[in-house]
This record gives C-alpha cells, sequence and structure tokens, in this order.
C-alpha cells in the first residue's frame, strides 16, 4: 500500500481523473438516479448534478478541549506543546464550533452518536461507562440502573443507527477502530448497520497500542490484523515521513522491522475502505474511531520517533508540566488523520468525474469527551476534566472541513453550541435519508450552520442521575443546561443551582445565580421540560439513610413527571424514592 502526497500526485490525479471521466461517467449517474430516499432534513446546498457527498468522521478518544495545537476550536488557547499540523490545517480551511459538547465519557457520546437520541431517553438509558455508582456504598444517593436487559451500555439490536440509515439510503458504511456500545465484534456488522468493521469491539480501550507478532491484542478485533504487520522501508517512506515534523529520517527509519502502532493501522484501514468504497461507485460514511488518547497513557504505548521528539521538546520545562508520552499519541492521532484526507485529495472520484474524492466528502473531527488532565490533557481555561460536567469534561473540539464550497464554508468559526445528538440528522441531511419514523430524535441538522455560516439555537442538555468519583474526579448526580452564554446546573444532592456566564467565565469561577434569578427561573423551566419530555430517570435515596424534608414552592420533577407546587408543600423523600429536582418560584 503506497500513498503519496498530494502536492507530488497533483499531475498523476489529473490524469486519473480524465480517464475516469470517459470510463465511469455513464455508470455514475444511474446509481445517483437510482436512490429514492427523500430528505427530512435541510442540509447546505447542492451544486446541480453533483452526487451526494461521502462522510469521514473521526472520533479521537479522550482529546482535550486545548489538545490542538490551532487556537481556532478552543478560543484561541491552542496547545503551546502538542504539534497537530494536521487537523490544524482542516480547522484553518473548514468550519470550527468553538462550543461543541460531548457526553462527560465516551460510552454515552457514542451511543448519541449512533441513535441521535440523550441518554436520558429510555431507549438510550446509557450515561456512563461501567455504572452510574463509581463512588463506593456510603453516598446519600443511589444511581438507576443502565441500559436495558443486562444493564450493559450497549446498543440493542433494534436501535436504528445512524449506519443503518445511511445504508437504506443507498452508503457503503464502514466502521474502524473502537466501538465499545456492542457486545461482540460480529454485531457491528449484523446488527448495527456497518457493511464492513476493522478492529470494533466491546472493548473500552486498547490496552496495548502496539501490535505483537503481527497481530493486536484481544481489546482490538481481528478483524484489524491485516494490518498489523511489522513497519517496512516502504511503509515508512511513504506513509510516515510525509507527515513527519521535528523528526529526521534516521528515527524513522529505525521503525523498520518493529511493531505496528494501532494509530496507523486504522488509517491503513481507512484508506482501504475508502478504496472499495470508490471502486463500488457507492457514496461512503466511514465512522473512524480511534483509541489515542486514551489510557494507557505513558512512554511505552508512543511511537519512538514522536517520543524522541517530545522528550526532547520536553527539555528545560519544569517537571511535570507536560507529558512526551501524551504529546506523541496525540501528534499520532493527528498524522493519521492527515493521511486519510491526503488521501482523499489524491484519489480520483469515479462518482464525481475529473475531482477527486475531497471535492465531494465531507470530514468531521471530534472527540469523546474532555481531556483527562490527570494523564496530560490539557482543556485550557476550561475547569475540569473527563468524567465531570464541568466545561473541561464535556466541551470537544469539532471540525467540519471539505474542500467543496458548497459543503462546508471555509475559515469559519461557529460559536453555536452543539451536541453529539446533532450528527445523526446532519448526517441524514447530506445522504438525503429518510429518518425512521416514530424516534424522537434530539439533534437538529447542522448542515447549514456548516455550509452557510447560519446560528444554531437551542439549548444542549447534560444529565448525569448517579456518581463517578476517582482519579481526582468528583462528579455527583447533576443536571445542566447550555443555551446561549449561559449555563445553568443543577445538583441533587443539595438542591443548589449554580449559574455561569461561558463567555465572561469559561473557567466557571463565578457563580452568578443570586444575581440572575430571572436567568435562573427561565433555564430552570427548560431543564424541568426536557427531563419530563425524556423521562430521565433520577438518583434515589440510599436505604438506611433518614428521610429527606422539603418544602416547595414551584415546580418538581421525578418519576417520570413534573409537579407544580403553587403555594408552600412539604415533600419527603423516603428511601428508595426519587430525590426531585426543585425549582423555586421567585
Amino acid at each position: 500500500m503506497s500513498r503519496t502526497p498530494s502536492l507530488a500526485a497533483t499531475a498523476v490525479l489529473a490524469l486519473a481523473a480524465t480517464t475516469l471521466t470517459a470510463t465511469t461517467a455513464g455508470a455514475t449517474q444511474p446509481l445517483e438516479r437510482a436512490s429514492t430516499a427523500q430528505a427530512t432534513t435541510q442540509a447546505g446546498p447542492r451544486a446541480p448534478h453533483a452526487p451526494r457527498p461521502n462522510v469521514v468522521f473521526v472520533l479521537a478518544d479522550d482529546l482535550g478541549w486545548s489538545d490542538l495545537s490551532t487556537g481556532r476550536t478552543n478560543g484561541d488557547h491552542g496547545n503551546g506543546f502538542v504539534e497537530t499540523p494536521g487537523v490544524d490545517r482542516l480547522a484553518e480551511e473548514g468550519t470550527t464550533f468553538e462550543n461543541a459538547y460531548a457526553s462527560f465519557n465516551c460510552a454515552p457520546t457514542r451511543m448519541a452518536l449512533q441513535t441521535g437520541r440523550w441518554a436520558a431517553r429510555p431507549d438510550n438509558n446509557v450515561f456512563a461507562v461501567t455504572d452510574l455508582n463509581r463512588a463506593g456504598d456510603d453516598t446519600l444517593l443511589v444511581g438507576p440502573a443502565q441500559g436495558r436487559e443486562d444493564g450493559r451500555e450497549v446498543l440493542l439490536p433494534e436501535t436504528v443507527t445512524v449506519a443503518e440509515t445511511l445504508q437504506d439510503a443507498g452508503y457503503r458504511t464502514g466502521y474502524v477502530g473502537k466501538f465499545h456500545v456492542g457486545r461482540s465484534p460480529e454485531e457491528i456488522v449484523t446488527e448495527h448497520g456497518f457493511d464492513v468493521n476493522y478492529g470494533g469491539s466491546s472493548a473500552g480501550h486498547a490496552s496495548q497500542y502496539f501490535a505483537s507478532d503481527g497481530t493486536f491484542n484481544d481489546s482490538v478485533a481481528p478483524s484489524l490484523d491485516p494490518y498489523a504487520a511489522d513497519y517496512t522501508q516502504e511503509y515508512v517512506d511513504t506513509e510516515l515521513k510525509p507527515w513527519a515534523t521535528g523528526v529526521d529520517d534516521a528515527a524513522l527509519d529505525a521503525l523498520v522491522g518493529t511493531d505496528k502502532h494501532v494509530s496507523d493501522a486504522l488509517a491503513d484501514a481507512t484508506v482501504d475502505f475508502v478504496d472499495d468504497s470508490a471502486a463500488a461507485q457507492a457514496p461512503f460514511f466511514a465512522f473512524v474511531s480511534t483509541y489515542a488518547v486514551h489510557s494507557p497513557v505513558g512512554d511505552r504505548q508512543a511511537r519512538a520517533d514522536l517520543l524522541a521528539k517530545y522528550r526532547a521538546k520536553a527539555a528545560g520545562l519544569p517537571a511535570g508540566s507536560v507529558r512526551p508520552g501524551y504529546a506523541a499519541l496525540a501528534e499520532g492521532f493527528d498524522q493519521s488523520v492527515a493521511r486519510i484526507v491526503d488521501h482523499l485529495e489524491t484519489t480520483p472520484d469515479p462518482r464525481n468525474p475529473g475531482h477527486p474524492l475531497a471535492d465531494n466528502t465531507v470530514v468531521v473531527v471530534t472527540s469523546d469527551n474532555g481531556g483527562r488532565t490527570d494523564l496530560g490533557a490539557d482543556n485550557g481555561p476550561l475547569r475540569g476534566q473527563k468524567g465531570e460536567l464541568t466545561e473541561g469534561g464535556v466541551r470537544v473540539p469539532w471540525i467540519v472541513w471539505s474542500d467543496a464550497e458548497r459543503l462546508v464554508r471555509g475559515g469559519s468559526t461557529q460559536r453555536s453550541p452543539i451536541g453529539s445528538t446533532d450528527l445523526y440528522p446532519t448526517l441524514a441531511g447530506w445522504a438525503e435519508a429518510r429518518l425512521p419514523r416514530g424516534v424522537p430524535f434530539d439533534g437538529v441538522d447542522l448542515g447549514r450552520a456548516i455550509a452557510r455560516g447560519q446560528r444554531v439555537d437551542r439549548p444542549v442538555f447534560q444529565h448525569v442521575p448517579g456518581y463517578l468519583v476517582d482519579s481526582g474526579r468528583d462528579q455527583r448526580p447533576e443536571s445542566t443546561v447550555r443555551s446561549g452564554r449561559w449555563k445553568l446546573a443543577y445538583t441533587y444532592e443539595d438542591q443548589i443551582w449554580r449559574l455561569h456566564d461561558l463567555e465572561a467565565d469559561p473557567g466557571e469561577q463565578v457563580d452568578l445565580a443570586d444575581q440572575r434569578p430571572a436567568v435562573v427561573a427561565d433555564l430552570g423551566r427548560e431543564l424541568v421540560r426536557w427531563l419530563d419530555r425524556t423521562d430521565a430517570p433520577l438518583a434515589t435515596l440510599r436505604d438506611g439513610r433518614a428521610p429527606l424534608t422539603l418544602t416547595v414552592r414551584g415546580l418538581t420533577y421525578a418519576d417520570d413527571h413534573v409537579t407544580r407546587h403553587p403555594r408552600p408543600e412539604t415533600v419527603t423523600v423516603q428511601p428508595g424514592q426519587e430525590v426531585p429536582l426543585v425549582l423555586a418560584r421567585g
């Protein structure tokens, strides 16, 4: 497998595109006319006769809001140590969202991306990895059971995923990398709408980043093993050297004969999926879910050339201020993205004769949650980290790029809050796909925001009805709503509201709830309506605890419904009962 960088391939591409114009134009048009799917969402304008676009969705694992060296995704808080030139370029040329949100850890984000629905929905009901009681047996409250059936954080067979919707619209679909929200590698293909799966399994991370003797360990499904062979000189010359910066050839040549890194294998598999889809003259959707930069993070998991680069770069800096192993994983991720994009730019598109694939492909790059600051991530001025509902745990980079201006407005920064549930309707809009009937989708189609800069004006919600208290994190039952500049949060243990102006105070240091009671009341009602609309479960009072007695005048939400209390009333919560959200009337 040999790939040539875009500058060197321009002439070859032009010649190949001319040839394809003569040989495949007749086959392309009938394929597009054969699709009967009708759009139910509004994407950006499509040029006359342009085929439906391909999509490459790249999901980093635990990448922090300020882990990229660009400042375009994070309010000019680009990373001064980690170098990510490949993704930086996409941010410069595409549309970035500064206020993009995921969930506070990976399983609920992956569920939202696949289903288009909040975790609070009964047919989703995945809020966290493992369970909602990761704080011992002495907490005040107890989180509800997750999922359905056996309580695991998995997609159910009857769920219509975004891949199934695109598949029904005639797209070829491929999954590459970490899946996590499934019971087996096989069901990714048999039950969740992907034509092929490269490496996806129920594992939540790669326990070892490198292959050994030409295979990855059992945290990566065997379907990625065809890309696990040791580095060769040809591979180093064509797949690594073009993207290397600050690394000399000798350090790269020293990789020959050593074990393949899983980040490179994922890029290899993606390129092959793209080639197979182009050969089939089908529009394609590649869901590329990387393992970087999830733990284990350390020198043993980093590619040797990149580790040496960042060790040298760290010399003279305060001890512990940077993590070379983490930075090496992040740049390895960046190189994989750069390779995929270069392949799109240098591969002729048989469905769009005379053009490379990049002229009709959208690339989206984001992360599944905020970064782990205890492992080396940088969430910039934001407070908190992965596993917390503070901004550092849930705000993520979000970049959309294409060489087609009709699809992506170049050099644009969007400040509208968006969330993971928006991916599904956005992809359906690009694909002109029919959304499943009777499904309560929680996202919006971002097509016009991406193509025209149209503002997205709606709230984004978070809800964690349980505990994640470990590794420096202290997340307790809480619900939040972000609307415009404001973020309102409610904690169930103490029935306290907190209000932050994120434009003036991205670090959430100043609580304005007392000074802005009208904002608290307005957003509080939004949050109550959302909890009621989604039938969100709440934590219950632990057995053995004394009953809670609350004096309420206003609104409460518990047990899937809202209760109005026009006059002061005493509400008693017994052990085993849900502890309500209380919005007092001013």
